[in-house]
């Protein structure tokens, strides 16, 4: 029960992450944006796990874990969504997002060997068409006017890559710290956006307001070190093909959410929860 808890708490802040990122992006570009995000993100974690890091023995270590989630999971995720972004729209993205759970169950069934079930397949279809109905409105006839385009496949890319995020949690964390494992893998891809932040026109600059830097420390602190501490246990408890279905609360969140900025709540709202949350009970069915 608790690790269904983390993983809805982790997808209701991620879902809080757009307003947070959208705030953020009108002082400054995607990659400072996304580097001031892992800075706030990786020092509460640092500060948690100072002294268990300390007594770490790196051949304990599941160095291939902690290089691929966060390297590709992370960093590689980032950049692909945010490109992506660049040419298409949110609502494209948020669909193409939502197929996230289907790729996990046959990621998962590929490379873990997880049993694909008919629950995995009703359940993540039905909250599929929850998310569907969110992001059209209530109209299914609005889907037939998204136009599809290179930042679509970028979007894809994003999603098959978080797929395998999950995947990778639960196939290389094992036994190793929650809280150490989400540390370095956080840190990594922190290390990643530094890197490469050089190579690039942008630069990280502390000229904000007020406002920005506590946008900056919502999504780094809750947004990202709480969200990934609790996701990441989640799914290691769990199970990413059951973890995966999770996913389709961001954008229910985000709804939501938007209610505290202005925006009024309507009946598809409410029949797009309940078929989102139906359809993830099913997916934790046995029997």
């Amino acid at each position: 029960m608790k690790s269904r808890l983390y993983l809805t708490i982790s997808a209701i802040l991620w879902g809080l992450n757009f307003h947070f990122a959208a705030f953020m992006l009108k002082e400054s570009t995607f990659i400072e944006s996304a580097t001031w995000r892992y800075i706030f993100g990786v020092l509460p974690l640092l500060i948690l796990s100072n002294k268990i890091l300390r007594k770490i023995e790196f051949n304990k270590m599941p160095i291939k874990g902690i290089l691929l989630v966060g390297i590709i999971g992370l960093f590689g995720f980032n950049i692909f969504f945010f490109l992506g972004l660049k040419y298409t729209s949110p609502v494209n993205a948020a669909l193409i997002i939502s197929l996230n759970p289907m790729i996990t169950i046959w990621l998962s069934a590929i490379i873990l060997k997880t049993q694909i079930t008919k629950f995995h397949i009703i359940g993540a279809t039905l909250s599929l068409f929850g998310v569907i109905i969110l992001l059209t409105k209530g109209d299914m006839s609005n889907i037939l006017n998204l136009n599809l385009n290179k930042g679509d496949f970028l979007i894809l890319i994003a999603n098959i890559v978080f797929a395998l995020h999950h995947v990778w949690v639960k196939q290389f964390k094992g036994n190793f710290s929650n809280l150490n494992f989400t540390t370095l893998t956080n840190f990594v891809c922190l290390l990643c956006f530094l890197l490469v932040l050089p190579a690039t026109s942008f630069t990280v600059g502390i000229a904000h307001t007020t406002n920005y830097w506590l946008w900056a420390m919502g999504i780094g602190t809750f947004g990202t070190a709480i969200a990934y501490l609790l996701w990441n246990q989640g799914v290691s408890q769990l199970g990413a093909d059951k973890a995966g279905i999770f996913m389709n609360i961001v954008p229910f969140s985000t709804a939501l959410s938007a209610m505290f900025i202005g925006e009024i709540l309507i009946l598809f709202h409410l029949i797009s929860g309940i078929m989102i949350i139906g359809g993830i009970f099913i997916t934790q069915f046995k029997k």
